[in-house]
């Protein structure tokens, strides 16, 4: 199984570089799963030209969502070989308020660690690096202000980001 932290294709609005991406890992992904989450350049929004977000990612790759409760393609969750994994969408909304919020809050307090010892979540957009260029990025900021106390209060073991192009690890945040 491959798990994909978002900016599947760098395809952005180019409908035709999406269908080429799919032709490139067309042999890989026919072999195993991927299982995937959107990033900033999946999002295809400009106001006016573009008004519909995650187009061609909500046509090109139909998650397993509603088998998760969500209402969305840009989050889900599922199990496996003792993991349950949580694709969140870092360009969807996440307060308190929201669907996405919501359902995540629901998601995890239902996992019973006894059968699923290990919860891994994976966002696009990293709350934590050392990347100055990516500290101000908004869907960061707000994300970890409106979703880290849930994560924690919850228990999960790890959470993978992408977004900053590096790779960077840290022991716990919250001791």
């Amino acid at each position: 199984m491959l798990l994909l932290a978002g900016d599947l294709s760098y395809a952005n609005k180019i409908q035709q570089l999406w269908d080429t991406f799919g032709l490139l890992i067309e042999p890989y992904a026919s072999q195993r799963p991927w299982m995937v989450t959107t990033g900033d350049h999946d999002v295809e929004k400009i106001i006016l030209i573009h008004r519909r977000s995650f187009t061609a990612y909500n046509t090109r790759w139909l998650m397993p969502f509603d088998e998760s409760g969500s209402n969305s393609n840009q989050y889900y969750s599922f199990y496996k070989a003792g993991v349950h994994i949580t694709m969140l969408g870092s360009y969807t909304d996440f307060d308190s308020n929201s669907d996405q919020y919501k359902w995540l809050q629901a998601d995890l307090q239902k996992v019973d660690r006894n059968v699923t010892p290990w919860v891994v979540v994976i966002i696009h957009a990293p709350w934590y690096n050392s990347n100055t260029a990516h500290q101000v990025d908004y869907e960061s900021i707000y994300a970890k202000a409106d979703l880290e106390d849930l994560i924690y209060q919850n228990h999960v073991d790890l959470v993978i980001s992408a977004h900053t192009h590096a790779y960077e690890r840290f022991v716990s945040i919250l001791l």
